[in-house]
């Protein structure tokens, strides 16, 4: 199968997009000499189109990218789809970064095609800069390399998707000691089944896992900032610094001060 060669250094160089339907049952692809590349992809019906060489039938879930030169319908086609017309540079320097996108092939997410478009027409509408155009239509190309040279995804189950969702939510929120019963509150599940799912998943206690990221935090909030142990215990839901302390060494081997002490700017000076 013939392959476009697209150079990630250069990017591509925009011209022309739109959301093309055809007016009737009875339009015809019209015949010109296309003087650049045109990235054809089908949203309802076939395209009966053809250039130089050869005739193609493009359907639902299917693209083609055509070359400069003669281009023609063959055919009535009741159909719709995207297209942009686009410039394929190189810029010819060593180890240019360059991708090969077969010419034809079927998309696996039409859906992510809607939200690329919808964005490089927001991105044209609103600034009219080639630049960023250039970037955006660059970026539509390198969804479509992505969905036809990656296997079929296999569907994430729903303990995979709660799983996910779970470290998600514990990543944005490790510095507030967040509890297994706040988990299941948030999610909606007893917190049974969610440490089930969370050791079935990552391999450790879901209790342990909140701790050890709370003192992930407060490791790097002793080391990074003049904060006092008591403001920070106070921050992250300990009654005191007390209580902080004894627990920042049950989980460390070392209590916050000694920590902060052996710790505190030694990338500055590890030089």
């Amino acid at each position: 199968m013939e392959e476009l060669k697209i150079s990630l250094s250069a990017q591509i160089r925009y011209k022309f997009y739109g959301l093309f339907e055809a007016p009737s049952r009875d339009w015809i692809h019209m015949s010109r000499n296309l003087e650049e590349f045109q990235l054809i992809l089908m949203v309802k019906g076939t395209l009966f189109i053809a250039d130089e060489n050869e005739k193609y039938a493009v359907s639902t879930g299917e693209y083609l990218i055509m070359k400069p030169g003669l281009q023609y319908g063959y055919k009535p086609s009741q159909c719709s789809f995207y297209w942009v017309h686009f410039d394929c540079p190189f810029m010819n320097v060593p180890k240019e970064q360059i991708i090969s996108l077969p010419c034809r092939g079927n998309i696996k997410n039409l859906g992510r095609f809607h939200v690329l478009f919808t964005q490089l027409n927001d991105i044209y509408v609103t600034y009219e800069n080639q630049c960023a155009t250039n970037f955006f239509a660059t970026n539509i190309l390198l969804e479509l390399y992505n969905q036809v040279s990656s296997g079929n995804p296999i569907p994430a189950s729903a303990e995979d998707k709660l799983h996910r969702n779970i470290i998600t939510y514990i990543k944005w929120s490790r510095a507030y000691r967040v509890k297994v019963k706040d988990l299941a509150e948030h999610f909606g599940y007893h917190p049974k089944y969610l440490s089930t799912v969370f050791r079935k998943k990552e391999g450790v206690s879901l209790k342990q896992y909140l701790i050890d990221q709370t003192m992930e935090c407060a490791k790097e909030e002793l080391c990074n900032t003049d904060r006092s142990i008591l403001s920070i215990a106070l921050s992250m839901g300990f009654s005191d610094g007390q209580a902080f302390s004894h627990s920042f060494k049950h989980a460390v081997g070392v209590t916050p001060t000694e920590y902060r002490n052996s710790h505190r700017f030694l990338d500055k000076n590890d030089n």
